[in-house]
């Protein structure tokens, strides 16, 4: 069986990474002449995604990681996002590491200690604390060190020091376990 290859954007070194229409939205961002350019391309962009959130109930992942992934982009840029928090907050439950690592690359970016949705993505950090995969376990941890807070800590705080204690737990999760058991530490 031949398989045909796709021609990817420069800088994409797998299929895995080409999102075709966030590489086409940032291409057009920067290929924007003026400040007032960019500005309509964002609020049409702003827009569309907007529609998509609200109309498309069965949304798949990709197209709710790319999606997070330009609201991010845009939110970088210094414009004000207002929505696709849910949306973030849904992939951090997901069972695929890629769809996973944008809800907590969104976490990292756009929660602040104090925030309302910590009360909600509690529960999904605690399970990917707990389970046995090392790669959910690692971004759960980053997480907590990113956002950190009391309510992190005294929620997390047992299943962090387990992590340190387990006899299974392999040699960098600890490492990461034991810096974000300072965080914690130094927080509460």
């Amino acid at each position: 069986l031949r398989l045909a290859r796709r021609s990817l954007p420069s800088g994409c070194a797998s299929p895995a990474m080409a999102m075709r229409g966030l590489t086409v939205f940032i291409s057009d961002l920067r290929n924007c002449s003026s400040k007032e350019q960019e500005e309509k391309r964002v609020e049409k962009e702003m827009a569309h995604i907007r529609s998509k959130f609200t109309s498309d109930s069965n949304m798949n992942g990709y197209n709710r990681k790319k999606y997070v992934w330009k609201i991010l982009y845009m939110y970088m840029l210094g414009y004000e996002v207002d929505f696709g928090h849910m949306e973030a907050v849904n992939l951090l439950s997901s069972q695929k590491y890629s769809e996973k690592s944008v809800g907590y690359a969104w976490c990292a970016l756009m929660l602040r200690e104090g925030d309302e949705l910590l009360r909600l993505i509690i529960n999904s950090i605690r399970v990917d604390l707990i389970s046995r995969n090392d790669n959910a376990v690692c971004l759960a941890l980053n997480s907590i060190c990113n956002v950190g807070g009391k309510e992190f800590a005294e929620t997390l705080s047992n299943d962090v020091l387990k992590l340190l204690t387990h006899n299974i737990t392999k040699t960098y999760v600890r490492k990461k376990a034991a810096l974000t058991a300072l965080r914690l530490f130094r927080k509460s």
